[in-house]
C-alpha cells in the first residue's frame, strides 16, 4: 500500500512490534525484502536515536528468530495478500529496490536472498554502531551480530544442539532475567509467553548461509566492536551487581562462538590471512570473557522456577516438550508438588513411553521411601495410578522394557517392597485375575490374558510367576496356556545375582522351585509340570524364558543322587532337555558338567545291580526308572561330542578321567558308553564271556571279575543281551553252540534257563522284552532246547501245532524257570517285595505272547476245515491257562496275585474268542469238555480270590 515509511518505522517503534514488522517484511516476496530493509536501515541510520538502536537490534533478533509456522494472524492475512497481488506490483510504488539488484544473477528464489537480508543488518550495525552508547545495546548489538556469525554461517557445527538439562538451564536463565529486569519489554508478561519467548531465542534455524567472504568481513567487524568497546564493557560488566537479559546473551553467545572458532580453525582448510582473522578473534573473545567474573557468566534460577518452566513447556507442548517430559520424570526435588502431580496426570499421553515409565516408576520409589504420611501415601496413589495407566497403554515389546528395567533396579520383588500402596489388593486382583484366565483358556482369549498379566508382573513379577507355576501344575491342560502367557515376557528370563554375583541364577526358575518343585504330590502334576518346562525352555513363537543349562543346574545335578526324593522327575526333565533341538554352535552342555553328569548316570546304573539287596529304608528309584536311565545317558553320550571339549587333548583326558571312575562299577555300566568312548577304549567283559562267543579282540578285551567264575560265560553273554537292542544282536550274532553235538546243547538249554533266572529279579521291561527276543530266536533257530510236555494234556491233540510250537515252548520254559525259581534251592534267594517284579515281567511276556498268537490267527478265519486254526488256537489257549495256574499255585503268599488274574482272564478271552469262531461239527462238545477240564484245573487253586474270579469267568464261556 502506499505508505509513508517514515509513518510506517515510527508506528512499529512506539507500539514496541518488531516481531509483527518482521513478519510482514518476510511476507513480502524475497525480490523486495532488502530493498524495504535497507529503507529501516537508511531511517534508523540517520539523526540516530536510543530508540531507533533499540528499534533496529529488536528487528535484528527477530530475523534470526523468525520462523514460518509461528505467525499471528495479522501475517497470515498480508502474507497472503501478497501472494494474491504480488506479482501486480508496479515499478513506482516505493517498493521496488534499488536498480542494481535487477541485474543481481542469483536466483530471485535462492536462498541468497535471504542470506542478503543478514548482510544488511551487519551493513545497517556498520552504519549505526558509533551512536550506540549505552552498555546495554553494545552488549545487545554484539549479541547480535555474534549470534548470527556463529549460527547463520559455516561456523556452527552440523547436527549440534543443546542436552535437554542444559537447554531447560538456560531457558530459566532468561525467564529468571526478565522476571527481575524492570525494563526489560516481557517483564510484564506472563509465565506461558516468557517461556515461548525465550524458547524462540533458544531455538535458531540457521536456514540460509553467509558465504565465506561475507563471514570473514562480520568476524573482522566483530573483532573492529569488541576492540572499541570491550574494555569499557568488562568494567561496567564487573561493576554491575546484576546480570541484564543482553548482558547475559552476550556472554553466552561469545562463549559459543569462541568454541565455534576453534573447532572452524581445526578442521578447515583456511588461508592465512583468514586463520589470522580466526585465532586473532578467539584470543580477543577468550581474554575479554576472562576478565568478566565468573558470577556473571551464568544465572542461577531457582528450583521452583526450574521446575515451572519445565512443566510449562510439557503443557503447552513447546519445543522439545517431549526431552523436557524425561527431565519432568526423574528430577527428584519436583517430584510430588501439587503443580507437578496436576501436570503428570494432565498429560499421562506424553509421558507413555518405556523409558519414561522407568523414571516415574524410580521417581516415585524414591520419594516413597523418604516419606509415609498419610497426604504422601494419597499423592502417591494417584501417581502410582497414572503410571500405571501409561504402563497399560504400551505396546508388550514396550511393556517388557519397562519390566526389565524394574527387574533390573529392584529384581523379584519388583515395586512390592518400595511401593506398598500398590499392594493394598494386589493378592484379591490376583487371584480374580487368574480365575477368568483358567476359566477362558482360548487363542482368541491369549492377548487380553497376557495384557491382564502385565499389570500385576509389573507390580509383584515373583509373585505373578509362581501363581502361573502354580497354575500350571494343579489345573488340569492350562499348562500350555500359560506358558505361552509367560513367553509373552521375554523380560522375565532376567537372572538375578543375589549375595553371589559371579553365578547369576534365572528368576523364572527360582520361582518354579519355591512354587511347585518338591510339592507335586501325583503322576499327572509331575506330567504337567514336565511339559510347562518343555514350553519354557523351547515356545512355539517366542524366545525361551528359561535354557537348559539353567534347568540342568537347577532340577538335575542337585538332584542325582539316588536318595533324592525327585530323582525320577529329574531324570525326566534330564531326557527331555538332551531331546531339545540345539541351535547354538556351542551346546549348553558344555557349561553343565557333562562328565561329571555322565559319572552321576553310570552311579545310579550301577545302584541297579544292588536293588533287590539294599536296605529298606535307603530310597532308590524303581526298576522302571532304569529304562529312563538308560536312555538319557544313551541321549547324553550323543550329546557330549569331542567338539564339546575346549581342545583334544582335554577331550582324551576326561574320557580317561570317567574310563577310571567307571572301573569300580559294575562292569555291564561301560558297555553303554561305547559310542562315547570310540576307539579309545575296548569293551571290557568277564573272561568266560569269551569261551561262549566269537568276539574280535580289537573291539572287546577281559576284565578279571572273580564273581564270573566257571560256567558263568552264558550269564554274561545274558547281561549283555540286556544292554541294548545293538549289543543284543551282536551277542545273538557271535554266539557259538554246536548244535550237532546234542550234548552241548542240552548244556546250553540247563544253563539258559539258569542264566535267565539270574537275570530275570534284575530286568527293566525293556531289558526283560530284549531277552524275550532271544528266547524266540533261539527257539527259532533251535539253537535252545525247550522240551514240552503233555501234563496239562487229557488226550492226544490230533492238531497241527507246529505254528505254534514256539509259543507253547516259550509258555512252558517261563513255568519251568518259576519251577526253578520256587524250589527249595532257590527260595530264599529272592526278597519278599522282588517278587511282585518277576511276576510283572512275566504276565508282560505272556501279554505280548497272546498278541503275537492273535495277530497271526485274527478271527474269523477261513472257512475252509483245513485252513481253520482255531482248535489249535483254543488248545494253546488252555496250556498258557494251565501254565498261568501252575506258577500261581508256587508263588509264596505275599500279594503277587493281582497281575496273574489279569493275565489268566485274558487268555480265558482269548480262548473264548478263537472257541466260539470254530464252525466244526463236534464243536459244542469239545467245549464242553474244555470247559469241564478248565473248571477241574481251577478248582484246585489255592487262592480263594484267584478261584472264585476264574471260576465266574468260566461259568460265563459259551452261555
Amino acid at each position: 500500500p502506499g505508505v509513508n515509511h517514515t509513518v510506517l518505522f515510527e508506528l512499529a517503534k512506539a507500539l514496541t512490534v518488531p516481531r509483527l514488522f518482521v513478519q510482514l517484511l518476510l511476507a513480502l516476496p524475497r525480490h523486495l525484502r532488502r530493498g524495504e530493509l535497507e529503507r529501516l536501515v537508511e531511517y534508523v541510520a540517520s539523526e540516530t536515536s536510543p530508540a531507533d538502536v533499540s528499534f533496529f537490534l529488536d528487528v535484528w533478533w527477530e530475523v534470526m528468530k523468525h520462523k514460518e509456522e509461528q505467525e499471528d494472524g495479522t501475517a497470515s492475512t498480508f502474507s497472503a495478500l501478497i501472494r494474491q497481488h504480488g506479482s501486480e506490483s508496479s515499478p513506482d510504488d516505493g517498493l521496488q529496490p534499488p536498480k542494481r539488484f535487477k541485474s543481481d544473477p542469483v536466483s530471485v528464489t535462492g536462498p541468497p536472498a535471504a542470506a542478503s537480508l543478514l548482510v544488511v543488518l551487519i551493513e545497517g550495525l556498520k552504519q549505526t554502531y558509533r551512536s550506540i552508547t549505552l552498555p546495554r545495546m553494545r552488549c545487545y548489538a554484539l549479541a547480535n551480530l555474534a549470534e548470527l556469525l556463529s549460527v547463520f554461517t559455516e561456523l556452527e557445527p552440523e547436527g549440534r544442539s543443546l542436552p535437554v538439562a542444559e537447554y531447560l538451564d538456560k531457558v530459566s536463565s532468561v525467564v529468571s532475567l526478565w522476571n527481575s529486569d524492570a525494563e526489560s519489554r516481557y517483564h510484564r508478561r506472563g509465565l506461558d509467553e516468557k517461556v515461548r519467548e525465550a524458547e524462540r531465542s533458544m531455538s535458531l534455524l540457521s536456514v540460509v548461509k553467509l558465504s565465506d567472504e561475507e563471514l570473514f568481513a562480520g568476524l573482522d567487524f566483530l573483532r573492529t566492536l569488541l576492540h572499541a568497546w570491550g574494555e569499557e564493557l568488562q568494567g561496567t560488566l564487573n561493576n554491575s551487581e546484576e546480570l541484564c537479559y543482553e548482558s547475559y546473551r552476550l556472554l553466552d553467545t561469545l562463549t559459543t562462538l569462541r568454541k565455534n572458532l576453534v573447532c572452524f580453525s581445526e578442521t578447515r582448510d583456511l588461508s592465512e590471512d583468514e586463520k589470522s582473522v580466526v585465532l586473532e578473534l578467539t584470543q580477543i573473545i577468550g581474554d575479554f570473557l576472562k576478565k568478566i567474573s565468573t558470577s556473571l557468566k551464568s544465572k542461577d534460577s531457582d528450583t521452583s522456577l526450574v521446575s515451572s518452566v519445565a512443566m510449562t513447556i510439557i503443557e503447552r507442548k513447546l519445543d522439545r516438550h517431549v526431552e523436557m517430559c524425561s527431565v519432568f520424570a526423574s528430577e527428584q526435588t519436583w517430584a510430588f508438588s501439587k503443580d507437578w502431580v496436576d501436570c503428570l496426570v494432565k498429560n499421562k499421553t506424553l509421558f507413555q513411553k518405556p523409558e519414561l515409565v522407568l523414571k516415574l516408576l524410580d521417581t516415585v520409589v524414591n520419594f516413597t521411601v523418604s516419606s509415609q504420611d498419610r497426604e504422601a501415601r494419597e499423592l502417591q496413589m494417584q501417581v502410582t495410578r497414572a503410571i500405571l495407566e501409561c504402563y497399560t497403554e504400551l505396546s508388550l515389546t514396550d511393556k517388557n522394557e519397562v519390566l526389565s528395567g524394574v527387574l533390573a533396579s529392584w529384581g523379584g520383588p519388583g515395586l512390592s517392597l518400595n511401593l506398598q500402596v500398590v499392594m493394598e489388593g494386589f493378592q484379591e486382583d490376583l487371584n480374580v485375575t487368574f480365575n477368568q484366565i483358567t476359566q477362558s483358556v482360548s487363542d482368541q482369549g491369549l492377548s487380553r490374558a497376557v495384557a491382564s498379566v502385565a499389570r500385576l508382573t509389573l507390580l509383584y513379577p515373583e509373585a505373578t510367576v509362581k501363581k502361573v507355576c502354580n497354575l500350571a501344575v494343579v489345573n488340569l491342560g492350562t499348562h500350555q496356556f500359560l506358558a505361552q502367557i509367560l513367553c509373552s515376557f521375554p523380560a522375565l528370563s532376567f537372572l538375578e545375582t543375589h549375595d553371589d554375583p559371579g553365578r547369576p541364577r534365572s528368576l523364572i526358575v527360582r520361582c518354579l522351585k519355591e512354587a511347585v518343585w518338591g510339592k507335586l504330590s501325583t503322576a499327572r502334576e509331575e506330567e504337567q509340570f514336565l511339559e510347562f518346562l518343555a514350553f519354557l525352555m523351547q515356545p512355539s513363537s517366542a524366545a525361551p524364558l528359561v535354557s537348559p543349562a539353567e534347568v540342568t543346574k537347577a532340577f538335575i545335578l542337585p538332584c542325582l543322587k539316588s536318595d533324592c526324593a525327585q530323582i525320577e522327575l529329574s531324570l525326566q526333565i534330564l531326557s527331555k532337555v538332551l531331546g531339545m533341538q540345539s541351535y547354538p554352535e556351542e551346546h549348553w552342555i558344555k557349561s553343565c558338567y557333562p562328565f561329571p553328569l555322565l559319572l552321576s548316570l553310570c552311579k545310579l546304573l550301577d545302584g541297579y545291580t544292588r536293588y533287590w539287596h539294599r536296605p529298606r529304608d535307603q530310597h532308590f528309584p524303581s526298576l522302571e526308572t532304569k529304562d529312563l536311565v538308560v536312555n538319557t545317558l544313551s541321549q547324553l553320550c550323543e550329546v557330549v561330542r569331542p567338539e564339546a571339549a575346549p581342545s583334544p587333548e582335554v577331550w582324551v583326558q576326561s574320557l580317561a578321567w570317567l574310563h577310571r571312575k567307571l572301573a569300580s562299577l559294575d562292569w555291564t555300566v561301560g558297555l553303554h558308553l561305547k559310542k562315547l568312548y570310540g576307539d579309545h577304549f575296548k569293551n571290557e567283559v568277564p573272561e568266560t564271556l569269551f569261551e561262549i562267543c566269537k568276539l574280535p579282540e580289537d573291539e572287546w578285551t577281559s576284565r578279571p571279575l572273580p564273581a564270573y567264575g566257571p560256567g558263568s560265560g552264558l550269564l554274561a553273554w545274558m547281561e549283555c543281551c540286556c544292554v541294548s537292542t545293538a549289543l543284543r544282536e551282536t551277542m545273538l550274532t557271535l554266539l557259538t553252540v554246536n548244535v550237532d553235538n546234542p550234548e552241548e546243547v542240552n548244556l546250553f538249554s540247563k544253563g539258559f534257563l539258569v542264566a535267565l533266572i539270574q537275570v530275570l529279579p534284575w530286568c527293566s521291561l525293556s531289558e526283560w522284552k530284549r531277552l524275550a527276543h532271544v528266547v524266540q530266536s533261539l527257539l527259532q533257530r533251535q539253537v535252545l532246547h525247550v522240551p514240552y510236555t503233555l501234563e496239562y494234556v487229557q488226550y492226544m491233540p490230533l492238531l497241527n501245532l507246529r505254528p505254534f510250537a514256539h509259543y507253547l515252548q516259550f509258555s512252558v520254559l517261563f513255568l519251568r524257570g518259576f519251577q526253578l525259581l520256587c524250589s527249595s534251592s532257590c527260595s530264599t534267594w529272592l526278597p519278599a517285595e522282588a517278587w511282585l517284579h518277576v511276576v510283572q515281567l512275566y504276565c508282560s511276556s505272556l501279554t505280548d505272547l497272546l498278541g503275537s498268537i492273535k495277530s497271526t490267527t485274527v478271527p474269523p478265519v477261513p472257512p475252509a476245515e483245513d485252513m481253520n486254526p482255531t482248535q489249535e488256537v483254543s488248545f494253546v489257549c488252555i496250556q498258557m491257562f494251565c501254565h498261568v495256574l501252575h506258577v500261581a499255585a508256587m508263588l509264596p503268599d505275599n500279594g503277587c496275585g493281582e497281575p496273574l488274574v489279569v493275565v489268566a482272564l485274558e487268555v480265558l478271552s482269548q480262548y473264548e474268542a478263537f472257541s466260539a469262531a470254530d464252525m466244526s461239527p463236534s464243536n459244542a462238545l469239545r467245549r464242553a469238555n474244555e470247559r469241564h477240564f478248565l473248571e477241574c484245573i481251577t478248582d484246585n487253586v489255592g487262592d480263594k480270590a484267584l478261584r472264585s474270579t476264574l471260576l465266574q469267568k468260566l461259568s460265563k464261556l459259551g452261555a
